[in-house]
């Protein structure tokens, strides 16, 4: 396992008495290490802090704090594979997906670094929490945090409670890369009173969240005149002409509905296809053969083309991986593969009806739906009957 991880408040390295587990989703959920949760009192100190030296991060040069930030983005480099190591146990993604993102990580310390200059007259807004998702747990927060930063502003980091391991080691390369550890703060919370005195207290001036769209509804509920920069949910269809390359077709819709095991805004949860592709014997012979020719595992196992869901499925993504509208039927049905349901082989709906459950409602894992269109046209009405896109 992994050492106790700490807070990192006010310059200081502190180990609070209230911890909670990080699980490893590849290995049955099992616990692999501790990590401290942050009070009231030490949101109030990282709070304070921040403001304190907020000035001085922002009384330097724009090429300074970019200097900081390529220095960062060097190191970051060097560590990647360690930081695939901690990230495919923390969070089960595959090494073929967690290396782009780290990839993806260093060019935003650097975009946000060499852009700032486009911004000079512009002032801080002062202290920024971050408040990334689990599914992207290196690039989303390092998004967050380097825009902040090459701003001028001072930054509390809330990892995502089921990551923490991996914004650990995001934060650690960036002190390590030069940036203050007043400058950037290091605050898990739980969703509870204190995570919500966190983000509603006076001294945050900005919230950059991505997640759900009920979060961000919620956080404004509880400060309507939050200054909220957030990016929710999303349902994403792929359309299939009648002139499509069926082989080409195929590989790209497995890969979007599958990759990380269907767990971001981005993958394919419905296939709309075109009624000439769809009664085509040989694509849904091929969709079938390629969803299960998909070797499910261990996030860490080079060969894992499918890794573990995150916790174990729950409301919606239950529904999609063990239900079936009237009419519908499986081509591919899932398959719990552990003890703990983290482990599934994906699944393929057919005949899903437009304005159906499948069509309408989002899901955050390895299933998709596929839809049979009279034409084009009509494929486009219906992709754009979602509510998130």
């Amino acid at each position: 396992g992994l050492p106790d991880i700490p807070l990192v408040v006010g310059g200081q390295t502190k180990v609070s008495s209230e911890t909670e587990a990080g699980h490893d989703p590849s290995n049955n959920g099992e616990t692999w290490y501790r990590y401290s949760v942050g009070s009231k009192e030490d949101v109030d100190a990282a709070l304070q802090t921040a403001k304190r030296v907020q000035q001085n991060w922002a009384a330097l040069s724009i090429d300074e704090r970019k200097h900081i930030l390529y220095r960062v983005a060097e190191v970051m480099h060097e560590q990647t594979d360690k930081t695939i190591a901690i990230m495919t146990r923390d969070a089960g993604k595959t090494v073929a997906e967690a290396d782009p993102e780290i990839s993806e990580a260093i060019d935003f310390a650097r975009f946000y670094a060499s852009t700032a200059k486009n911004f000079e007259s512009s002032e801080p807004i002062g202290t920024v929490l971050v408040v990334p998702p689990w599914n992207f747990p290196y690039a989303i927060p390092a998004g967050g945090v380097f825009a902040a930063l090459a701003a001028g502003n001072t930054v509390i980091l809330k990892p995502a409670p089921e990551t923490v391991a991996t914004a650990w080691v995001l934060a650690n390369q960036i002190w390590e890369g030069g940036v203050p550890k007043e400058v950037l703060q290091f605050l898990p919370m739980r969703d509870d009173e204190n995570g919500k005195y966190l983000v509603t207290h006076d001294e945050i001036n900005g919230v950059i969240l991505t997640g759900a769209f009920d979060t961000a509804m919620l956080f404004t509920s509880w400060k309507p005149e939050i200054n909220l920069m957030a990016e929710t949910s999303g349902k994403n269809a792929l359309l299939i002409s009648a002139c499509a390359d069926i082989d080409i077709a195929v590989k790209d819709l497995v890969q979007s509905a599958f990759g990380h095991a269907g767990q971001k805004c981005s993958a394919a949860s419905i296939a709309i296809v075109d009624t000439h592709i769809y009664n085509d014997p040989a694509f849904i012979r091929q969709l079938k053969d390629a969803v299960e020719s998909l070797s499910v595992g261990a996030g860490w196992d080079f060969s894992t083309t499918v890794g573990p869901i995150i916790r174990p499925a729950e409301s919606a993504l239950h529904r999609a991986l063990t239900e079936l509208e009237p009419g519908e039927r499986w081509l591919v049905e899932p398959q719990k593969l552990d003890s703990a349901g983290l482990m599934w082989r994906p699944g393929v709906k057919l005949d899903v009806q437009a304005g159906s459950w499948s069509h309408r409602n989002e899901w955050f894992g390895p299933v998709l739906a596929v839809i049979e269109a009279p034409d084009f046209y009509t494929a486009i009405t219906w992709q754009n009957q979602t509510e998130f896109g």
